[in-house]
């Protein structure tokens, strides 16, 4: 909800999301890019052909 009202995507958040699980830095981008491989077409999909700041670094 806060990326769509701010219309900026922020990695900082991603990477908090995932500190609970501990993993080594090579884990942790294995899973936030399967994370965003799946969210960003949603996140697209919500902006309706508005630009999400940040996004972009994962595509």
């Amino acid at each position: 909800d806060t990326i769509m009202n701010r219309m900026i995507f922020d990695g900082e958040d991603l990477s908090d999301l995932l500190s609970p699980l501990e993993l080594g830095w090579k884990a942790r981008i294995k899973k936030e890019s399967a994370l965003m491989e799946d969210l960003a077409p949603h996140l697209h999909k919500l902006a309706k052909g508005r630009e999400i700041s940040g996004l972009s670094a994962y595509e």
